[in-house]
């Protein structure tokens, strides 16, 4: 995943797992942590998509799902949970994360 991709999971997590590209692009510009440029979120959300195959419920292929006529992308309520629960793991146990390489 490209940087901030986790962040942007994250996001979408915490808003329910649905979120419109714009609300997302928003979100990220002015990110006190990871601040992402706007014309790059794309890049991002992309990345999300591309890393994660064969996850899904029903043989879907990808993690984050998109609708690129309404501009909304979204994460399947069943992976939903799942995600919550990692994330909450990470918080409490930042150390179970994986290191980059000295």
């Amino acid at each position: 995943m490209v940087p901030g991709a986790r962040a942007v999971l994250r996001r979408l997590v915490e808003v329910g797992g649905t979120a419109s590209y714009e609300e997302i692009q928003d979100h990220f510009a002015v990110h006190p942590e990871t601040p992402i440029d706007p014309k790059r979120i794309g890049g991002t959300l992309t990345s999300i998509r591309a890393v994660r195959r064969r996850v899904g419920p029903d043989n879907r292929s990808n993690l984050l799902e998109r609708n690129d006529r309404r501009r909304i992308d979204w994460i399947e309520p069943a992976l939903l949970e799942g995600l919550k629960r990692a994330f909450d793991l990470a918080d409490a146990r930042p150390d179970l994360l994986r290191q980059k390489p000295a």
